[in-house]
C-alpha cells in the first residue's frame, strides 16, 4: 500500500477513533487490505505497542483500585452462592406442590359434598335473616318516615316487598305482612310527592333566604319613586332547556344571597346517599335529590312528572295567596291600615316578595330537573317538562293577579276590546279559559243565607266591598279572584309602582328562556298591551279632563294661584292657575317617563301634544286681549310686536338688551346706573316712538286702556316665562350628555330614562322657545302700551288744548290728570304681577318720553302766554310727581321739560342771548320750535324778523360747535 493510502487510513482512524470490537474489525480490515508483509509488520508493531500501553494502564488501575476490586470479587462470589442456594429451595418447593396436588386429587369427592352442605347452610341462614328483616320492616319503615329518611325508607320498602313477593312468596304466614308493606309502599309514594311539592313551593323560599322579614321589610316598603333608579337584586342565570337534552351537572354558586345552579359539561355520576346522623332537610337541594332518587327506586318518575305538571298552577296560586297574607300581616305589624286599600307600596312589596319566591321555585325546579334527567329511563322526552313550562306558568299566574290589581275589567269597553284584540298573545286567553274550566263546581247542599248571622255578615261585607271598590260598587274582577285577599285597591296607576321591578323580572325570565335574540315572553306582551291600550289612554283622558277643567268655563283662565301654590311652584310672582295646572300635567308625564322609561317617547309625544294645545289656548287668550274687535281695528302695540322687522328693532334697543342681561346675572350695587346712563339708553327709543307717533292722534281701539287686561298680560307673561323655563330645564335634562347641551342646567343630573327620539325632543325645545317668545311678546306689548298711553293722552294736550288762557285756566289739563290716574292704576296692577326688573323696564324712561313728547309738542301749540306756560308747567309737575312715586327717581328729564317751557317767559332775543352767554341746553330743533311758538303767540310780528332770529340761532349753535 502506498504512503498516501496509509495516511488516509490513519486519518480515518483518528477521525472515528474506534474502540472494542470495532477497533478489532478495523485492524482486520487494515491487515486484509495490506499489499505486502512490510505493511502487516508495521500494523503488528502498532498493535503490540498499543497492547503494551493497555497492559501498563491496566496494572496501574489495578494497583490504584486494589481494595475496591477485592471487595467486588468477594461480593460477586457471595451473590453467586446465594443464587445457587435459592435455586435448590425452589426445586424443593416445586416438588412439594406436586405432591400436594396429587393428595388433593385423591379427596375431590369428599370436598364436593362438604361444599354443597356449606351452600345449603348459607341459604338457610339467609332466609332466616330475611325473615327477621321482614318481621321488623314495618316498625323500621315508620321510624325512617317519621324522621324523613326517605331514601332508607324506600330502599327498605322495595327490598321488603321484593323479598315477600320473591323468595318468601310461598310463605302463607306472611300474607298479611305482604299486603301491609304494599300499602305502606303506596303511601310512601304519595308522601314523597307531597314532600317534594312542599320543598318546591313552600320551603324553597326559606332555604334560599328570600322570605320577607317581619316588622321591617328588606324590600322597598316605601315609595318606589323616591329612587326610581334603584337596582334590582341579582337574578337567575339562563338555564339549559329542551326535553331532548340532558341537564348537565349543577354546581351551586352564590350571587348576591341567591344560590343559583349553573350547568357544567360533566354529567353527574355521584350516587345519592343519605346520612342518618344529620337532619335530612338541612340541605334542601340534596333532600329533593333524595326524594327523586326514592321515587326512581319506586319506579314512579313518570307519575311524579305528571303530578308536578298538573299541580304546578295550583301551587303557584297558593304562593300568591300566602305572600298576600304575609304582606298584609307585616303591614298590620308596622301599624299600617290595610283597610284603607290606598297603599300601592304594599302591592310593590307583594310583587318583590313574589319575585323572590318565584326565583326560588325556579331554582328548586332546576334542581329537580337535574336529578330527574340524571335518572330518567323508561319514558320519553315528551313526558318531561322544561324550565320554559315553569316560567310560562309563573307568567300566567302573575298575569291573572296583575289584571285584578291593574283594574283591567273596569276599563272602558273600547279600551278593553283593544287590549284583548287579535294581536294580543293567545296565551292569556287560553290561560283564563283554562282557569275557568279547571274550577271545580261544588254542589250546594244547604244555605244559611237567610239566617240572622248571615244577613249581618252580608251587610258588613257589602259595606267593606263598597269602601274598597268605590261608592258605586261596580268594579268587576275575575271570578277566580273574587275571594282572594288584596293588599291595595285596584287602579290603572298601580302599574307605575310595579313597572321597574316587573321589567327586571321579565328580563330575568327572557334570559332564562333564551329569548335575548329578540323574542318576548308572554308577560312582557301582556304588560306592553296593557300600557299601550289601557294605561296610556287612561293617562291621556285624565290629563285632558284636568286641562279642560282648568282652562274652560267662565274666567277660570284668568284666575291666579294663591300664595301657597305660588311658593310651591317656586315663582316670585302670581301665576295663572291654568299654567300651573298645565305644568302639573307635564310634571306627571315627566314622572311617567322616569317610572316607565321604556315608554318615554310616548309620554314625550303626549307632552308635546298638550303643550301645543295649551299654546293655542294662550294665543287665543292673547288675541282676546290685544285684538278684541275686528282685524281693521287692531291695537298699535300688537301690530308692532307682530311685525318681524319692528319687533326685531324693538328687541335691539338698549332697554331690551339691558333687561336680557339682567336675567342672566345678578345686579350688584356697583352696577347701579347714573341718570345720564338711563337717559342715553332711553333716548333712542323715545326718538323712535316720537318719530312714528308724534303727530298722530291715537284712536280708542288702538290703545289698551283696560287695566285688568294689562294685568292679565303681565300675569300671562310671568306664567309663560316660568313655564318656558320649566320646559327648557326638562328638555335640557333629556339631551345626551355628550352632545352640545345648551339647555343643560348646572347641578342637575340627567333623567334616568333611555335616550328619547331626537325629532320629538327638538319639537319640545321649539315649543319651549315659542312659549318664551310669547312671554316676550306680552312684555313688549306692556312696554309699548304704557308709552302709547302717554301719546294717547298727551298728544291732545299739545294739539287740542289752548295755552293762551286767562289766569283762571291754569289748572292741569284733564288729559294729564287722567294719564296720572291711568299710570297709577297700571303701577298698582303691575307692581304685584311683574318682577322688579321687569317693572323697571316698563316704567323706566317714561319721564324721558313724556319730556320728549311735550317739548316736541311745542310745534303743535298755536299760541301761548304766561298763563299757558304756567298751565304747562303744572302739567309737567303733576306728571313728574306721579312718575317719581312710581319709579322712585327724580325724573330729571321732566325737570328739563319744565325749564324748556320756562324759557318762553323770555322773549326770543333773550333766549338767543342766553344761548350765547350760557351755552345751548336744547337742540336746534327745540330752540326753533320755541322761537316759532313765541312768534305765533305775538300776532303781527314781521316774518323777516323771525327769519333773522332763526338765522342767528343757527349761527350761534354753529359757533358753539
Amino acid at each position: 500500500m502506498t504512503s498516501s493510502g496509509s495516511d488516509s487510513n490513519d486519518g480515518y482512524r483518528k477521525a472515528h477513533e474506534p474502540s472494542g470490537t470495532s477497533l478489532l474489525m478495523s485492524v482486520i480490515r487494515t491487515l486484509s487490505a495490506s499489499e505486502d508483509q512490510q505493511q502487516r509488520e508495521v500494523e503488528k508493531a502498532k498493535i503490540e505497542k498499543a497492547y503494551r500501553e493497555c497492559d501498563q494502564k491496566l496494572d496501574t488501575l489495578i494497583n490504584d483500585n486494589y481494595e475496591t476490586l477485592t471487595k467486588t470479587i468477594q461480593s460477586y462470589s457471595s451473590i453467586s452462592a446465594r443464587i445457587k442456594t435459592s435455586r435448590e429451595k425452589m426445586r424443593q418447593v416445586k416438588e412439594d406442590l406436586t405432591s400436594c396436588k396429587e393428595l388433593l386429587h385423591c379427596k375431590r369427592d369428599e370436598l364436593r359434598r362438604l361444599w354443597l352442605e356449606g351452600v345449603e347452610q348459607k341459604r338457610i341462614l339467609s332466609m332466616l335473616d330475611n325473615l327477621e328483616k321482614v318481621k321488623n320492616a314495618p316498625q323500621k319503615l315508620d321510624s325512617f318516615i317519621s324522621k324523613k329518611y326517605y331514601l332508607h325508607a324506600t330502599e327498605l320498602a322495595t327490598e321488603t316487598v321484593s323479598s315477600l313477593e320473591g323468595d318468601l312468596a310461598g310463605v302463607e304466614a306472611l300474607r298479611d305482612l305482604r299486603m301491609e308493606m304494599q300499602d305502606k309502599k303506596e303511601e310512601l309514594h304519595h308522601s314523597l310527592i307531597d314532600e317534594l311539592h312542599v320543598h318546591l313551593y313552600v320551603k324553597s323560599a326559606t332555604n334560599f333566604r328570600t322570605t320577607l322579614q317581619r316588622g321591617s321589610s328588606v324590600r322597598l316598603s316605601g315609595d318606589l319613586m323616591s329612587s326610581p333608579a334603584q337596582p334590582h337584586k341579582p337574578t337567575l342565570m339562563k338555564v339549559t332547556h329542551g326535553g331532548s337534552k340532558r341537564l348537565k351537572k349543577f354546581q351551586m354558586r352564590k350571587r348576591g344571597g341567591l344560590e343559583v345552579p349553573s350547568t357544567e359539561d360533566d354529567v353527574i355520576d355521584d350516587k345519592i346517599t343519605e346520612d342518618l346522623n344529620s337532619k335530612p332537610e338541612d340541605d334542601s337541594e340534596h333532600f329533593m335529590s333524595v326524594l327523586v332518587e326514592s321515587l326512581a327506586l319506586l319506579k314512579k318518575i313518570p307519575d311524579t312528572v305528571e303530578q308536578i305538571k298538573s299541580r304546578m298552577n295550583h301551587e303557584l296560586t297558593k304562593i300568591v295567596q300566602r305572600a298576600t297574607s304575609e304582606v298584609a300581616e307585616n303591614a298590620k305589624q308596622r301599624g299600617e291600615s290595610i283597610v284603607l286599600m290606598n297603599q300601592p307600596k304594599l302591592l310593590l312589596e307583594l310583587l318583590e316578595l313574589l319575585f323572590d319566591r318565584f326565583h326560588s321555585v325556579a331554582v328548586a325546579h332546576m334542581s329537580i330537573l337535574g336529578s330527574i334527567n340524571r335518572l330518567k329511563a323508561g319514558f320519553s322526552d315528551n313526558e318531561m317538562y322544561t324550565m320554559d313550562d315553569i316560567w310560562s306558568q309563573i307568567q300566567s299566574v302573575l298575569q291573572l293577579h296583575l289584571s285584578s290589581y291593574l283594574d283591567m275589567k273596569n276599563a272602558t269597553v273600547e279600551t278593553q276590546a283593544d287590549t284583548f284584540s287579535e294581536n294580543t298573545s293567545s296565551d292569556i286567553g287560553a290561560f283564563f279559559a283554562k282557569r275557568k274550566m279547571l274550577r271545580p263546581k261544588r254542589q250546594v247542599l244547604f244555605l244559611f243565607e237567610s239566617s240572622s248571622h248571615a244577613i249581618s255578615m252580608n251587610n258588613y261585607m257589602r259595606e267593606q266591598k263598597r269602601e274598597f271598590y268605590g261608592a258605586d260598587g261596580n268594579l268587576k274582577v275575575e271570578e277566580e279572584c273574587e275571594q282572594m285577599q288584596m293588599v291595595c285597591k285596584p287602579s290603572v296607576k298601580n302599574v307605575i309602582q310595579v313597572y321597574r321591578p316587573l321589567s327586571q323580572f321579565i328580563h330575568d325570565i327572557e334570559g332564562a328562556m333564551n329569548l335575548d335574540s329578540g323574542g318576548q315572553c308572554s308577560l312582557r306582551i301582556f304588560v306592553s298591551d296593557y300600557i299601550h291600550h289601557i294605561f296610556l289612554n287612561h293617562i291621556q283622558q285624565e290629563i285632558d279632563k284636568d286641562i279642560q277643567t282648568a282652562t274652560k268655563g267662565g274666567d277660570s283662565d284668568k284666575a291666579l294661584t294663591d300664595f301657597s301654590a305660588q311658593k310651591a311652584a317656586g315663582a316670585s310672582q302670581p301665576l295663572l292657575q291654568t299654567t300651573v295646572a298645565m305644568e302639573k300635567a307635564v310634571s306627571e308625564l315627566k314622572d311617567m317617563m322616569t317610572y316607565l322609561p321604556d315608554y318615554a317617547d310616548q309620554f314625550l309625544n303626549m307632552i308635546c301634544k298638550i303643550l301645543k294645545e295649551y299654546k293655542d289656548t294662550c294665543h287665543a287668550m292673547y288675541r282676546g286681549i290685544v285684538q278684541p274687535e275686528t282685524e281693521e281695528k287692531r291695537m298699535v302695540s300688537a301690530t308692532w310686536v307682530k311685525d318681524e322687522d319692528i319687533s326685531r328693532c324693538l328687541r335691539s334697543l338698549p332697554n331690551w338688551t339691558n333687561l336680557q342681561e339682567h336675567r342672566r346675572k345678578d345686579v350688584r350695587e356697583s352696577d347701579v346706573e347714573t341718570i345720564e346712563d338711563v337717559r342715553e339708553r332711553n333716548e333712542k327709543e323715545s326718538d323712535l316712538l316720537v318719530t312714528n307717533l308724534g303727530d298722530k292722534l291715537l284712536q280708542h281701539h288702538e290703545v289698551l286702556l283696560d287695566v285688568s287686561d294689562l294685568r292679565l298680560l303681565a300675569n300671562l307673561h310671568e306664567s309663560l316665562e316660568w313655564f318656558s323655563e320649566r320646559i327648557r330645564s326638562f328638555a335640557g335634562r333629556l339631551l345626551p350628555s355628550s352632545g352640545d347641551n345648551t339647555l343643560a342646567i348646572s347641578g342637575v343630573s340627567s333623567l334616568e330614562i333611555p335616550e328619547v327620539d331626537g325629532i320629538t325632543l327638538q319639537n319640545l325645545i321649539s315649543q319651549a322657545k315659542e312659549f318664551q317668545d310669547m312671554a316676550q311678546m306680552c312684555l313688549l306689548v306692556l312696554h309699548l302700551e304704557v308709552r302709547l298711553h302717554c301719546f294717547y293722552f298727551l298728544i291732545p294736550v299739545v294739539k287740542q288744548s289752548s295755552y293762551h288762557t286767562s289766569v283762571d285756566s291754569v289748572d292741569p289739563d284733564q288729559n294729564v290728570v287722567t294719564l296720572n290716574k291711568d299710570l297709577t292704576s297700571i303701577e298698582e296692577a303691575l307692581m304685584v304681577a311683574l318682577q322688579p326688573h321687569k317693572f323697571k323696564y316698563i316704567f323706566e324712561g317714561l319721564g324721558h318720553l313724556i319730556s320728549f313728547i311735550l317739548i316736541n309738542g311745542t310745534q303743535y301749540i298755536k299760541r301761548i302766554n304766561d298763563n299757558g306756560i304756567k298751565k304747562m308747567i303744572r302739567n309737567i309737575f303733576v306728571l313728574q310727581l306721579s312718575l317719581t312715586n312710581i319709579t322712585m327717581s327724580r325724573e330729571a328729564d321732566l325737570e328739563r321739560a319744565k325749564q324748556y317751557y320756562e324759557l318762553m317767559y323770555k322773549s326770543s332775543d333773550d333766549i338767543l342771548n342766553g344761548i350765547v352767554e350760557q351755552g345751548a341746553v336744547y337742540t336746534e330743533l327745540e330752540y326753533r320750535n320755541a322761537v316759532n311758538l313765541l312768534n305765533r303767540s305775538n300776532p303781527g310780528t314781521d316774518s323777516n324778523l323771525l327769519n333773522r332770529r332763526l338765522q342767528r340761532l343757527q349761527e350761534i349753535l354753529l359757533e358753539a360747535v
